[in-house]
């Protein structure tokens, strides 16, 4: 009955070294962002498509292009939105965090 026991543990054991060497060895893809690309594009239309234009296309100068907007400066993005800047509003007191995060996934999603 022990031999029984310690076989059932060594298979036990090796299904486990096995399933561990796979997982290392083929990472999980990535989930997909789309969802929180589309829900910032959504969130973009309703707050800033009157000004930065639909689609971040804008005809005017003195609006920021954002589509030009640094992939790399997202803490620039989240202050600016927060606190405004020039004559842009702060929308800090409008937007929470997590619809911040979501207008950046917009802004910054590849075009």
């Amino acid at each position: 009955m022990q031999s029984w026991v310690q076989a059932v543990a060594g298979c036990f054991a090796t299904a486990f070294l096995v399933s561990t060497v796979l997982a290392q060895a083929n990472p999980p893809t990535p989930v997909a962002h789309t969802d929180n690309v589309a829900a910032g594009k959504r969130l973009y239309t309703s707050y800033c498509a009157r000004c930065h234009g639909l689609n971040m296309a804008t005809t005017s100068a003195a609006v920021f292009d954002l589509r030009t907007f640094p992939k790399d400066a997202k803490a620039r993005f989240v202050e600016s939105v927060t606190k405004g800047k020039g004559v842009m509003p702060a929308w800090g007191g409008t937007l929470n965090d997590g619809e911040i995060e979501l207008l950046w996934a917009y802004v910054s999603a590849p075009r």
